[in-house]
């Protein structure tokens, strides 16, 4: 009987370690959504924004930083309860992008 229980165990490890590494377990598809919710938001804001300075015809730079830092601030939390590598490179990068649009913007506008 031990041995079997034993043998069940051994399978239960392989079958978890032959998972495929893309699949979401529970925790990081909560990560996901609760990360997903504050980018729509956002991006209803930054949509809204995008058009009324369309409008009245000024830069939109600084709406595309602020989605940009939107991103950033998504992929950071994902990677700092998942320490996924490519969610702290995603952040990097779109951090770095909103960094440059904000320049891009004062620069601008001075």
């Amino acid at each position: 009987m031990m041995g079997g229980i034993a043998m069940n165990k051994e399978k239960a490890l392989k079958k978890v370690q032959r998972r495929k590494t893309n699949q979401m377990d529970e925790m990081g598809l909560e990560i996901f959504l609760e990360s997903g919710y504050g980018t729509i938001a956002g991006a209803v804001i930054c949509l809204v924004l995008i058009c009324i300075k369309a409008f009245y015809n000024q830069p939109i730079q600084d709406v595309f930083s602020v989605y940009c830092f939107i991103f950033c601030g998504q992929n950071m939390y994902k990677w700092l309860h998942q320490k996924e590598k490519l969610a702290l490179f995603s952040g990097i990068i779109w951090g770095l992008v909103a960094i440059f649009l904000f320049i891009v913007y004062i620069s601008k506008i001075s």
